[in-house]
């Protein structure tokens, strides 16, 4: 096998401190990392996020060179304990629910989108069973 595990999920963002805040403070990741390149090609600031301050991260990426890429080119998936309460915090902090929560029965989750405030996907899955 030559991939040895998974890393991170990157998403390009228009507005890296935006969008840092509504996933920290909205949605309670931490910062583990930041990056910060002034060179040609590689202008750009990155915040890694962690969730639960472990290995699973989030990297936010902001080019300072270029525009952000239309949206869609990521569905970021975050488990939760409490879909209602993650859907109301998301609102309060400038996101938006995107499609009502539905269960999965056969898979025994529920599951709804939200969107960031740059309207990114998020997809919110809980555990029924």
């Amino acid at each position: 096998m030559l991939i040895k595990s998974f890393a991170f999920t990157k998403i390009i963002v228009a507005d890296v401190k935006a969008m840092e805040r509504f996933y920290c403070d909205t949605l309670g990741l931490t910062v583990a990392a930041r990056i910060d390149i002034n060179e040609r090609g590689w202008d750009l600031e990155e915040v890694v996020l962690s969730v639960g301050g472990g290995a699973t991260q989030l990297n936010l990426l902001q080019y300072r060179d270029r525009p952000a890429p239309p949206l869609g080119e990521a569905v970021v998936g975050l488990n939760v304990d409490d879909m209602d309460a993650t859907i109301a915090a998301a609102r309060a902090g400038g996101g938006a629910l995107v499609t009502e929560p539905v269960e999965i029965p056969d898979h025994g989750i529920k599951i709804c989108y939200v969107a960031d405030p740059e309207g990114h996907l998020l997809e919110l899955l809980q555990v029924i069973r």
